[in-house]
């Protein structure tokens, strides 16, 4: 028969929005919301923050679906090896503290707990489970594992992780292309894919579009042009305004958008071919994306950025490098992969997809956003994951 009650699952991540950083792990909140459609889920998140000047701050957060516990510590300026111990006593320390304040609360202790992010909170995993018998997973999102933007980690944090990788039930990459990255890198355990969560109910598709004499283009992201390729991406755009003048560029960022607004004007775009926009809402974004006609992603490495799920949501055809995970999802019945860092590549899927934007399948692209990437359906797989693990018959036909 199958069990219809509900899971408490646990999420702890290292990244998670706080006070100090109100974005950080956004995804990994809605990670935890899509979660929370089939169990009963909280959070603990423990966080240094230098600016306090008591010793310990305790904050509850109950405005969603999801109960967040957050404790803030005093950090401490000292960067001998004694206080970096001590530091991280205090971090283990305080996640146990509020671990038998929620099962107090809760009256019982999780039935899983659902990591993000290797290291450090899959240390505190392992010692939840060495010491109370519990069970976790392991979302992993850490571009600094592949090959692109490999990160050099020392040799005791690398062992801590396999470590806390071999231990876990199961690990969930969000991408195929991570997976093979920490297979390479020694990580064993069974692997399931599970791709990031994200709210496609704001990114719709438009009802009707005004019309305008020019082709919109657009782009999203954090600016940084080692990571993104703005530079690239503009310098394709000046050499596309040298074969035709019947579209513009509109950069839409939260990063520092002064050089490249430089480089646009030294290019001679600027208000002509490429027009910026600072930091936009979600809202803002999606309102955009209903006023373009395609999406451009000029990246030297990525996972599989959100902005590419919003514009399939919008139902715009994207080109974009084949990085990261993006080549998963992006096939040429949603637009034109290429190279990193091959503008001659660029120039001629920008040419080509000007000319052939409006021939891709909309609401088919709508479809396969909602289908692999809503609350709904992330929330689904999960569910079925945690019942594997424990060993339960799954309930995805009675969500909470």
């Amino acid at each position: 028969m199958t069990d219809q009650r509900p899971l408490n699952i646990l999420v702890i991540s290292y990244w998670y929005p706080n006070r100090t950083n109100p974005t950080l792990g956004n995804f990994n909140e809605k990670f935890a919301l899509a979660a929370a459609g089939y169990n009963k889920v909280s959070v603990i998140h423990v966080v240094a923050d230098e600016s306090m000047s008591a010793a310990e701050e305790w904050e509850e957060d109950v405005t969603t679906s999801v109960h967040v516990q957050r404790v803030y510590f005093k950090k401490g300026t000292s960067k001998n090896i004694f206080a970096k111990f001590s530091r991280s006593l205090r971090y283990l320390n305080y996640y146990r503290k509020a671990l038998l304040k929620r099962n107090k609360q809760l009256g019982k202790m999780p039935d899983l707990v659902h990591v993000h992010v290797l290291f450090p909170a899959g240390i505190i995993a392992l010692f939840m489970r060495w010491f109370y018998g519990i069970p976790y997973v392991v979302t992993e999102h850490w571009t600094g594992y592949l090959p692109g933007s490999y990160v050099h980690q020392s040799v005791y944090v690398r062992w801590l992780s396999r470590l806390a990788a071999r231990k876990a039930s199961k690990l969930l990459p969000v991408t195929h292309n991570l997976k093979d990255a920490m297979i390479g890198l020694g990580f064993r355990n069974s692997y399931e894919v599970v791709p990031n969560v994200f709210d496609v109910s704001d990114f719709y598709l438009p009802q009707t579009k005004e019309f305008r004499p020019k082709k919109q283009i657009l782009h999203v992201s954090s600016l940084r042009d080692d990571h993104k390729n703005i530079s690239g991406l503009l310098r394709a755009i000046h050499r596309l305004s040298g074969i035709r003048k019947d579209f513009e560029l509109h950069i839409v960022g939260d990063g520092d958008a002064s050089p490249h607004i430089k480089l646009a004007g030294e290019l001679g775009l600027q208000d002509s071919f490429v027009r910026f926009s600072g930091e936009m809402s979600p809202t803002g974004i999606a309102a955009a994306m209903r006023d373009s006609d395609f999406f451009v992603l000029f990246s030297n490495y990525e996972n599989l950025p959100c902005v590419i799920v919003e514009a399939f949501a919008s139902g715009l055809p994207v080109i974009s490098t084949r990085v990261g995970g993006i080549s998963e999802h992006l096939d040429e019945s949603k637009g034109i992969l290429i190279g990193p860092k091959d503008e001659d590549a660029l120039v001629h899927a920008l040419n080509t997809m000007l000319d052939n934007h409006a021939s891709y399948n909309k609401p088919e692209l709508n479809k396969y956003a909602g289908e692999q990437f809503s609350y709904e359906s992330v929330g689904r797989r999960l569910n079925t994951i945690y019942r594997e693990v424990l060993g339960m018959k799954n309930n995805n036909n009675h969500p909470k």
